[in-house]
């Protein structure tokens, strides 16, 4: 049986950087009534926001994917599970023998993704082929990554394995990969482009320009082994990354038995109150200036972060239920030095 812990939702500060990167197997203790024999696996560590490569391999290393109709079954399944159990794919690689894939937890644990998707792969390749058994080998590898430090070398990384395995000169002849979608030539949907082409440019064009530039500096960057890590439960980051994560299992552990701590709303709108200056009657209401959008919208994340409704949020902020969520996936494109993270810090400190 695999053991999952689901830590969140809550955001980790993952972008100061001046200590390097180091990679760390987390080890923890759990009291006696979750102990397990010393033979099991150890439990996968999942954190609502986190960003994780995802690699999957045929077992023995064997094909998994025996026809152009079997690599677009694998990205219609994934398609699917995306719709059912929203999280964000920011790249993706169909090799012959194993799969790369980058992806962002949202509310639903990515072995619930993993799960059914790897699932429903194996018993529609094992039907059509007529074969028995296991089709994937062992565990997938889940590592959480940092996402501001490496979320764009982890999407060029992940899109030039063609060009390393030798099957193709340039990442774009590859058909089964995401790199096109962020070239404009693949217009699927199925990538969330928006958020890593941020990093190259406010402007769509020129992002896609710089980030071409990127992706075609590195064409003969040859296997980076940290990002490989083959191990279960680690990460790839620096030292202050990785404190804070284990700093929260010990919390999480800590605390498993105990009520966790959670603000309500009436805390999160007095917070915004003293961070903005502005009265609770002033953004409360159905206004939509610049500076009562960024209130709200700090609100809504803190408030999403600390278990509040979509309901009691849009009541609250005089705004339809729809509007909360496009208003909290709108905060994440907002860069680290934007006003609204800057006061979405400060209500942080507050609260």
């Amino acid at each position: 049986m695999s053991h999952i812990l689901v830590i969140g939702p809550q955001t980790i500060d993952a972008n100061k950087q001046q200590r390097g990167v180091r990679l760390e197997i987390l080890t923890f203790s759990e009291p006696a009534e979750y102990s397990r024999p010393a033979v099991a696996r150890k439990p996968r560590i999942e954190i609502a926001g986190g960003l994780y490569h995802l690699i999957t391999r045929g077992n023995n290393r064997k094909r998994i994917f025996q026809s152009p109709d079997d690599h677009l079954k694998f990205l219609r399944l994934l398609e699917r599970q995306k719709a059912k159990l929203p999280f964000y794919v920011y790249a993706y690689c169909l090799m012959p023998n194993h799969v790369h894939l980058l992806a962002e937890m949202r509310d639903d644990p990515i072995s619930r993704v993993m799960h059914g998707l790897l699932t429903a792969y194996s018993q529609y390749h094992n039907r059509k082929y007529r074969q028995m058994g296991h089709l994937f080998q062992g565990r997938y590898k889940a590592i959480l990554c940092q996402s501001d430090r490496y979320l764009a070398e982890l999407v060029r990384y992940i899109h030039l394995n063609p060009v390393r395995a030798k099957m193709v000169a340039r990442p774009e002849d590859y058909e089964y990969s995401g790199h096109r979608a962020y070239l404009g030539t693949d217009r699927s949907g199925l990538l969330d482009t928006e958020p890593v082409l941020r990093h190259f440019g406010a402007q769509k064009k020129r992002a896609v320009a710089h980030y071409t530039q990127f992706v075609n500096a590195a064409l003969d960057q040859q296997s980076q082994q940290h990002y490989y890590v083959s191990a279960e439960g680690r990460m790839l980051g620096d030292e202050e990354f990785l404190d804070q994560v284990k700093h929260r299992i010990g919390d999480y552990l800590g605390n498993r038995d105990k009520q966790v701590r959670k603000l309500n709303l009436k805390a999160i709108l007095k917070a915004a109150e003293r961070a903005s200056g502005l009265e609770r009657s002033d953004f409360c209401t159905n206004g939509k200036s610049g500076k009562l959008v960024m209130i709200k919208e700090a609100i809504i994340v803190l408030g999403y972060q600390h278990g509040v409704s979509n309901r009691e949020l849009a009541e609250a902020l005089s705004l339809d239920p729809s509007a909360v969520s496009k208003r909290r996936e709108a905060f994440r494109t907002r860069p680290e030095n934007s006003s609204e993270m800057k006061l979405l810090k400060a209500m942080r400190a507050i609260v």
